[in-house]
């Protein structure tokens, strides 16, 4: 299967329309991850850059996850908060941009503990080894940097030969008792910890614009059925719904822990 190109990534779903300023985001917590993708010196196909979080943190210690984090109230938008976040988690060097394809932000997700998540991919335009050899694990946040195929998790999905990851899923309850599938991708030869829920939600989403996979066979994969759309979820949320009866996923913290403003 052919990879494609940063030029063909143009889908309504990852558009510079997604990419909001601060002053326009909701007041409860807000974040934003980076997917920054380089070309496998191994084998040629697209790779992501994953960390493993610090267990000093008190926010899902040892989870496998993109550099990231709340936006401040200071970032002028989620691409700088993005980029802030990395360098201060992985030591990325952002005083040259013009060695980074920015390729768009995607719509917001939804974690569990209620943040609006919004993914900003970039894709380094030069040899990746240059890229390996300049980050560096904050420790007090990352214990860990590691990189992975993108086709690894698309074959994982599609359960083709003997996948290096291995899938699983199951359909929990989230707001209103609404279904949600969560995914986990384990091996503990490439994966410090399991790649899951949130993480792993951004990563199938690039995985489907990376490969355009939008057939019905796929999303019957990834979704279960009648599973509401992130706005849908992000919508509830921003309601005051997480929590409600049925809802068996959402962590649900009090407002003062939501706020970043």
């Amino acid at each position: 299967m052919a990879l494609t190109t940063p030029k063909e990534f143009d889908s309504p779903y990852l558009t510079d329309n997604a990419t909001p300023e601060t002053k326009s985001l909701p007041s409860m917590g807000v974040a934003a991850v980076l997917v920054l993708l380089h070309l496998s010196p191994e084998t040629g196909e697209l790779a992501v850059t994953l960390t493993t979080r610090s267990k000093k943190l008190s926010s899902h210690p040892g989870d496998t996850a993109l550099p990231g984090g709340r936006v401040d109230p200071t970032d002028p938008d989620v691409v700088f908060a993005a980029l802030r976040e990395a360098n201060e988690e992985i030591d990325l060097p952002i005083e040259d941009l013009s060695q980074y394809g920015y390729l768009g932000t995607s719509h917001p997700f939804l974690s569990r503990n209620l943040l609006i998540v919004y993914p900003v991919l970039y894709i380094y335009l030069n040899s990746a080894e240059t890229l390996f050899e300049k980050l560096k694990a904050n420790e007090d946040e990352v214990s860990e940097i590691f990189h992975i195929s993108l086709k690894d998790i698309l074959d994982s999905l599609a359960a083709q030969n003997s996948p290096k990851l291995t899938h699983s899923s199951r359909d929990l309850k989230w707001i209103h008792g609404t279904p949600y599938r969560y995914h986990s991708f384990t091996n503990p030869d490439l994966l410090p910890t399991p790649l899951t829920g949130l993480t792993a939600d951004i990563m199938i989403s690039v995985v489907s614009l990376a490969y355009n996979m939008a057939s019905e066979g796929w999303f019957s994969l990834i979704e279960a059925p009648d599973q509401k759309d992130w706005c849908t979820l992000i919508q509830w949320m921003v309601n005051g719904e997480a929590g409600s009866d049925g809802d068996l996923h959402s962590i649900v913290y009090k407002p003062t822990k939501l706020s970043v403003h």
